[in-house]
């Protein structure tokens, strides 16, 4: 399963990339946005891809394309998984348009879910990429490790068979703990996009109700090598973005970074910067500090 909307940076990359794993590749389409995370969305964003582009793909032939207009990605996805379900298939992966894997990593994938093909929903581990392919984001603390580039898909497949009245709650979330942790990673290519494309995603992904007002201009525009705490949701959650230097799928191999804007903030804007940090940590310190005491 795979969405299109304003996704053509990477979307016939990545159908190309899991085309040959799978026999046939849902893509959902909608000409507007989801309005349950920001009800004035279709007032101001529109889907700008074209389904023709998905005709580039050497995959095409095992295309479905999905038309409709949905309220909320978990309602997008739950219309295809109930699709998938009718046609009969054991297993639905998901990969965004964003989302690559390399062909050992699929490997490593399926031949997990095989072994282990009891579980409701499969796992990976996944690096989160910023800017562009030349940086990646360090995650404060990931079960248990610190300051680590390796965080966790919230679902890369679920069991049709398995559990078959369960729905996903909010975008690739699904009640359940029936889960296996799969070792094939996903690169993830969340915000490899231009200042125009990540001003929408913000204005329209299932997060937008949750985004700091002020990060696009504070930690997006206004980004070099040297910042930290630069999630848009709870700034102390990423501590940085730093080069990489490993291997790229091969449906990268030509991918071009897009071009950003970079502006310089005043005073008083690196003064409100640095305190919604401190009020953000100091949440956090908190938060930790009632979960040790529930603990003793």
């Amino acid at each position: 399963m795979l969405l299109l909307f304003n996704s053509d940076r990477t979307i016939v990359q990545a159908i190309d990339n899991g085309g040959e794993y799978v026999e046939k590749i849902f893509v959902g389409y909608s000409p507007y946005p989801w309005t349950r995370y920001n009800s004035k969305a279709r007032d101001k964003f529109a889907n700008k891809s074209d389904k023709e582009i998905l005709k580039k793909s050497k995959y095409y032939s095992k295309i479905e394309l999905v038309e409709g207009v949905w309220d909320s990605d978990e309602g997008q996805r739950n219309e295809i998984v109930k699709m998938a379900r009718d046609q009969g298939f054991d297993y639905l992966v998901f990969q965004d348009a964003d989302e690559f894997y390399s062909a050992d990593d699929w490997r490593k994938n399926l031949e997990g879910i095989t072994r282990n093909p009891d579980y409701m929903i499969y796992q990976t581990p996944w690096i989160n990429f910023w800017k562009s392919t030349k940086f990646v984001l360090v995650s404060g603390k990931h079960m248990g490790i610190k300051n680590t580039i390796f965080t966790t898909c919230s679902a890369f497949a679920m069991n049709l068979k398995k559990e078959p009245e369960t729905r996903l709650t909010f975008a690739r979330i699904f009640p359940t703990t029936n889960v296996f942790r799969l070792s094939g990673v996903c690169f993830h290519l969340s915000y490899v996009l231009s200042d125009e494309e990540v001003f929408i995603k913000i204005g329209t992904w299932g997060h937008s109700h949750q985004v700091n007002k002020n990060w696009f201009k504070w930690k997006w525009l206004a980004w070099h090598p040297g910042k930290h705490n630069i999630n848009p949701l709870n700034s102390i959650e990423w501590v940085k973005a730093i080069p990489y230097t490993g291997t790229l799928p091969p449906e990268l191999d030509n991918f071009q970074n897009p071009v950003h804007v970079l502006i310089s903030l005043t005073w008083y804007d690196r003064l409100l910067e640095a305190l919604s940090d401190s009020w953000a940590l100091l949440v956090d310190s908190l938060r930790n500090l009632r979960l040790f005491q529930k603990k003793w």
